[in-house]
């Protein structure tokens, strides 16, 4: 996963948010790194202790393992518009952890997952809103 925001100072508003996910046990965090992409396209990755504004999240998630590879950080750079900072994380889905025992006890298992775009949700929502006649507020 890569959350974007406009800068370093920015990150201080995800920290909470990651780590009540982490407390509330949604998600675990595998594997963090900051990426900070200058205006001119150069990009520096900084480890999670180097970034002070997410001191709160490395309180919550300790040492997160070296999971992401140098090739990993420079493909998740390409997606990081330039003067902006990315955070590229590995999570694992702890909420789908009954989903996964069960279909394991069924002999089965969970093949695929996809992230859908929050803007292609919202517009599948409201075409549906639409279908049912419903009219928008």
């Amino acid at each position: 996963m890569i959350v974007s925001v406009p800068d370093l100072a920015s990150l201080g508003m995800l920290a909470p948010a990651l780590t009540d996910l982490v407390e509330q046990a949604a998600i675990r965090i595998l594997d963090v790194v900051v990426v900070e992409k200058s205006a001119n396209g150069v990009v520096a990755a900084r480890e999670l202790d180097a970034v002070d504004s997410m001191a709160a999240l490395r309180a919550a998630i300790g040492d997160p393992r070296a999971m992401l590879s140098d090739h990993d950080i420079e493909l998740a750079s390409l997606a990081i518009r330039p003067g902006t900072v990315g955070v590229v994380l590995v999570t694992e889905d702890r909420w789908a952890q009954p989903l996964s025992s069960a279909a394991r006890g069924a002999g089965g298992q969970i093949i695929a997952g996809e992230r859908i775009p929050a803007s292609r949700v919202q517009l599948a929502l409201a075409d549906r809103m639409d279908d049912d006649g419903a009219t928008g507020g």
